[in-house]
């Protein structure tokens, strides 16, 4: 059997060495759009295509050199939804002091019991993320680890919300 091994730089972008991995604040939300568009797998031509909007129009309103033609907002939120790649939502939310997440819907189905449930293993989730974290930083916390972090925290938050709204449907209505 013959073994090799095989080497990836840090300008590959790849796991917690990604020099672009994070949307640092004050970057181009153009060219944070453009970088969206770039990297759905069939290109701008494709992404043009499912927005119904010519590639060339495209090409012009996501270069950030450019001063005649400009994405609207509806173009974003488009090329976001075509490309299911919201770099451009959490760039805007970067630069305002927010982050973003997505939601996650409601395991419980109502009941408050399964939501209380949810919620405990929610807290076991993100308490496991937390530690992990911490114990492995031998050198500082990893940005994987963090972003590890962060998504079991807004998991535990949902689930928060979901529990508060089981058992608010649950207390008894007053009579008018």
């Amino acid at each position: 059997m013959t073994a090799f091994s095989v080497s990836i730089g840090a300008a590959g972008g790849y796991g917690d060495v990604a020099l672009g991995a994070d949307i640092g604040p004050g970057m181009e939300l153009v060219a944070t759009a453009q970088q969206v568009a770039q990297a759905h797998p069939k290109g701008v031509p494709e992404v043009a295509r499912l927005m119904k909007v010519s590639a060339n129009t495209l090409q012009h309103k996501l270069n950030p050199a450019n001063t005649t033609h400009h994405l609207t907002l509806q173009e974003a939120l488009l090329l976001q939804l075509v490309t299911g790649n919201v770099a451009v939502l959490q760039a805007m939310a970067k630069q305002l002091g927010y982050t973003v997440q997505r939601a996650t819907p409601d395991q419980s189905g109502g009941d408050p019991v399964e939501a209380f449930m949810h919620f405990q293993a929610q807290v076991g989730d993100f308490t496991r993320a937390v530690a992990d974290a911490l114990l492995r930083a031998k050198g500082g916390v990893t940005r994987n680890a963090q972003r590890n972090v962060e998504f079991y925290g807004q998991e535990l938050i949902a689930a928060t919300a979901h529990l508060v709204s089981a058992t608010a449907a649950r207390v008894p209505k007053r009579e008018s």
